[in-house]
């Protein structure tokens, strides 16, 4: 299995936390934008209250088996979320959340609007409800 699928961080964080890829290269982001199923890449700065008050936020929602969560932290990783921005043509900001299915953009939102309703709501556009 490709590196990037088993990049999973799992300390200390909690039960209700967002489970979270780290990529460290432009090639393990390639591997997800390859992905066919939903891929949200979240762009943080643990500098920005703002960025603080999403991450809280994103973390009340539940996260479907078939998704991927994918971290870049915009100030560590400045190059790396930069290229992300230009490969997907985005434009950069933080906090910013983006919806990235069937290898292709399907939406983005970026500072208060980074929220479990916008989540809800591209799941809802796409049919894409965890399935029991």
């Amino acid at each position: 299995m490709w590196k990037f699928l088993n990049n999973k961080v799992n300390s200390s964080l909690s039960a209700d936390e967002i489970k979270f890829e780290h990529p460290e290269s432009l090639q393990e982001i390639s591997g997800f934008l390859a992905l066919k199923t939903p891929v949200f890449f979240y762009k943080h700065s643990p500098r920005c209250s703002v960025s603080l008050f999403v991450m809280k936020r994103l973390n009340s929602v539940k996260i479907n088996s078939n998704e991927t969560w994918v971290y870049i932290d915009v100030i560590s990783q400045r190059a790396l979320s930069l290229a992300l921005a230009e490969e997907i043509e985005v434009r950069h900001e933080s906090p910013q959340l983006i919806f990235w299915y069937n290898g292709q953009l399907v939406a983005h939102a970026s500072h208060e609007n980074v929220n479990k309703d916008i989540v809800d709501k591209w799941r809802k556009d796409h049919r894409l409800t965890e399935q029991v």
